[in-house]
């Protein structure tokens, strides 16, 4: 089983806003961890973007697929917002890529309610999975 896993899959850092090169993969998890926030805001939210194109330096528009987002729709700009902690947290979100172009970015965006000059920093991982060959490359 070990071994099938880490044959099926490729985990990355990723930098928010990057292009994904996703050809022979149907989904991934985006794994994000948010810093607690300083400047004490009363509540925050993470926006999260998916665009697609069909070339890695070409012009990116939302993800045509609403229900790409695996537990939440898209909006008309391939968004989602969600609430967050302001104490910081963890999340994994499921992202089904079978209905996207060859090329993907991800946008994650954190704001505040209230509080002075608030911040907080977004650190991501992305696995790409249901890699249409095995093993990957």
């Amino acid at each position: 089983m070990k071994k099938k896993l880490i044959a099926s899959c490729r985990v990355r850092p990723y930098t928010s806003g990057a292009a994904i090169d996703r050809q022979n993969f149907g989904s991934a998890v985006l794994g994000l961890k948010v810093a607690a926030a300083t400047g004490s805001p009363t509540a925050a939210t993470l926006k999260l973007a998916l665009t697609e194109s069909d070339t890695s330096s070409g012009t990116f528009a939302a993800v045509s697929d609403k229900q790409a987002l695996i537990g939440g729709l898209l909006d008309a700009d391939g968004a989602v917002t969600m609430d967050i902690p302001v104490a910081g947290g963890e999340a994994q979100i499921g992202i089904d890529l079978t209905g996207c172009k060859r090329f993907v970015k991800i946008m994650g965006t954190v704001s505040f309610t209230g509080g002075t000059t608030p911040a907080a920093t977004a650190t991501y991982a992305l696995a790409l999975g249901d890699p249409a060959q095995e093993p990957v490359e």
